[in-house]
């Protein structure tokens, strides 16, 4: 009797760990509705400014990516939450046509509300594709805590020579944040438009 007693707990346990994440949310928001404007990227004849750091390409989720960043380019996802959360952060990334490249929390630097964040290393690297080198890729951050209303969250490079020996950060298709609070971004879709 108590070993059923026990595995029915369990089972009782396992259900209500189910709810819980079952409870959570995938919110996707995507780098291209950020505000783009008053930024400075790299480019190799000229260097492209504000929307025109927004690119097409058939494999990113949105079809549009943000791509030739530097210091001068943060972008910046301005994220309002409904409540106080812990979110678990994945960002999709390309190679922003910089080869194979590791990136760290001194190489590319993400804070949350002017907080540096602590992640293990990534890497990027080009995909088979001759035309399309991007080769988007989710890589997770980890779990972050968001405050109830806005949370300003920054991705820009960091002490790197990656790009013609100036510092350059991965294209930004999007960001994933899974909770179970209510989240929304300010967006500028006429970015794209």
């Amino acid at each position: 009797m108590k070993k059923i007693l026990a595995l029915i707990l369990a089972l009782a346990l396992l259900s209500c760990a189910a709810l819980v994440l079952a409870d959570d949310i995938e919110y996707v928001f995507e780098a291209e509705y950020t505000y783009l404007e008053g930024l400075e990227g790299l480019g190799v004849s000229g260097s492209p400014t504000g929307i025109g750091l927004a690119s097409e390409s058939a494999k990113a989720s949105n079809e549009f990516y943000v791509g030739n960043l530097g210091v001068n380019s943060p972008i910046t996802f301005k994220i309002t939450a409904d409540a106080d959360c812990t979110a678990t952060l994945k960002i999709r990334v390309g190679t922003n046509v910089l080869g194979l490249q590791t990136w760290d929390p001194t190489s590319f630097i993400i804070t949350l509300n002017d907080e540096a964040l602590q992640y293990e290393a990534f890497t990027t690297e080009p995909g088979d594709d001759p035309t399309d080198q991007q080769n988007f890729k989710y890589k997770t951050i980890g779990d972050i805590q968001l405050k109830a209303g806005e949370n300003v969250l920054v991705f820009v490079a960091g002490e790197n020579n990656y790009r013609s020996n100036l510092p350059s950060a991965p294209s930004i298709d999007c960001i994933k944040l899974i909770t179970g609070a209510g989240l929304t971004m300010e967006e500028y879709p006429e970015n794209i438009e």
